[in-house]
């Protein structure tokens, strides 16, 4: 068996680890995946058996992790001392909005749209937010990332990706990136788009053209070697999940499809993702909205002006910036009481079972690899 994407293969391999570690924990499996591992190499002429012994390594590997991470917990506290000085910048970035001249009923969600800070808002707000299936806006996350990023990819990376100075721009562009991340908190969403945006960065700057999925295998795996209880988070899950149905799905529909409206491809990015999330937002929220899809097609573009007008107030906080922010809020924020208040647009009082969804996300899967979306042959060579 020969595998050109390796991590592809090892990353839910780990997660199986981690899974199964997750009752039978162990730190001694941590032992018995170095073993493998010098197997494999040992092995490595024997195709088959070196392959074999290389999943186990990972599944093994999973299993020592979580292990590791019961039986001998870490409190560390130069990450605590990190964090803290994270949420410190946070309040005093949410200050500066205030100074800026933002009112109090816009002030909570521009700092939670701009910075990740939600504790402002009102319990009334955020269930209406995730009635309409809106509540990814409040969730800083890759689409936020993305926003920032697409300035600096328009004014440097394109312009310098094929200069001979284009490493010199790098350090630049890696530092407004995890300053962001910092500066909101440092929640898992984010750190997952920060470590795809850098390695997409590298990718461009070097003219490679690395496969998208790899590069998810690589975030996922990075953010559970060092953290593998983070595999339990809500947030982990639905934002690796979301971002895996944009990848398979969005654009070999959009290309089968021969789509080219912004408006349309806009909504198709919203299905998929609402598509790909809705089990596990049934299972944990025990709802569904129903216009999560056509809503962000109109929300997305008003939170990337909110977001541009944010930064600007940060950065020039002039009271007609901080006016036009607040419009665009207060504007933001009535499409979303209107749309909670049309009767019926939420389905409520799911509970399904673990199994249930699981099988479900085993459907979709199986529906992807049945119409040869995903599973490519000339990504893997079995």
């Amino acid at each position: 068996m020969i595998i050109r994407q390796p991590l592809i293969w090892a990353t839910p391999l780990y997660i199986i680890g981690i899974v199964l570690g997750n009752s039978f924990s162990s730190i001694y499996f941590i032992y018995a995946s170095v073993a493998l591992l010098v197997l494999s190499m040992l092995l490595r002429k024997r195709t088959y058996i070196a392959d074999a012994l290389l999943f186990s390594f990972w599944i093994t590997l999973g299993m020592g992790r979580i292990g590791m991470e019961k039986e001998m917990p870490s409190e560390n506290q130069y990450y605590k001392a990190v964090f803290q000085k994270a949420q410190d910048q946070q309040e005093t970035l949410t200050r500066r909005l205030h100074d800026a001249g933002l009112s109090e009923e816009s002030l909570p969600t521009s700092s939670a749209l701009l910075l990740g800070n939600k504790t402002g808002l009102s319990k009334e707000t955020r269930r209406k937010y995730a009635q309409v299936g809106a509540s990814h806006l409040l969730a800083l996350s890759g689409m936020h990332l993305g926003i920032i990023y697409g300035i600096m990819y328009l004014l440097f990376v394109r312009r310098i990706r094929y200069s001979e100075w284009k490493w010199f721009w790098l350090p630049p562009i890696l530092l407004v990136i995890w300053g962001y991340a910092f500066v909101a908190g440092m929640p898992i969403s984010l750190v997952r788009a920060c470590i795809m945006f850098s390695l997409a960065t590298l990718a461009t700057l070097a003219q490679d053209d690395t496969p998208p999925l790899h590069i998810l295998a690589v975030s996922a795996l990075t953010i559970l070697l060092f953290k593998p209880d983070a595999l339990f988070e809500i947030g982990f899950q639905l934002s690796f999940v979301a971002v895996f149905f944009i990848l398979t799905l969005y654009q070999p529909i959009r290309e089968r499809l021969g789509i080219r409206n912004k408006v349309v491809k806009l909504l198709l990015l919203s299905v998929v993702a609402q598509l790909g999330t809705a089990p596990l937002s049934i299972y944990y929220f025990h709802t569904l909205p129903l216009t999560g899809a056509i809503v962000s097609v109109v929300l997305i573009p008003l939170t990337t002006i909110i977001i541009y007008l944010g930064l600007l107030v940060l950065v020039i906080p002039a009271g007609c910036l901080a006016w036009l922010l607040t419009i665009a809020i207060k504007v933001q924020n009535r499409i979303v009481d209107s749309v909670a208040d049309i009767p019926y647009t939420t389905i409520s009082n799911l509970h399904p079972a673990w199994w249930q969804v699981l099988l479900v996300y085993l459907l979709l899967l199986c529906i992807i690899a049945r119409s040869h979306i995903f599973w490519n042959r000339e990504d893997f060579s079995l």
